[in-house]
């Protein structure tokens, strides 16, 4: 009885450790202002004109919060999110991703 349980607290820590890591990809709206770097879900996101590029995000937390994560650190909108497994978020999971951000506008100023 005792290895049963045992064999299955291993089994089940298994299962859990065995996330996998893909190379995923932000391209913004509109260009950063500056190159920068922030941590989303324990993965370093590095963002340099539209893209942000993180090479070790677990791909259990790929979705419209981690898009929206991103896209605020980055203050700008995301238009594509995708790893290099080939997976994107569609269109409704961008518009969350996006959703209540405001947009970036320029000022003109008069002299």
């Amino acid at each position: 009885m005792k290895l049963a349980i045992a064999l299955a607290c291993l089994a089940a820590s298994l299962s859990l450790a065995t996330h996998a890591l893909a190379e995923t990809t932000a391209t913004l709206a509109q260009p950063v202002a500056k190159p920068t770097q922030f941590i989303v879900d324990h993965a370093l996101w590095d963002c340099k004109d539209s893209t942000c590029v993180s090479a070790n995000v677990d791909e259990v937390y790929f979705g419209a919060p981690e898009c929206r994560a991103v896209a605020k650190n980055a203050g700008v909108a995301v238009a594509d999110f995708k790893t290099d497994h080939a997976v994107t978020l569609k269109a409704a999971e961008l518009d969350k991703c996006n959703a209540g951000l405001a947009p970036k506008t320029s000022v003109a100023t008069a002299h």
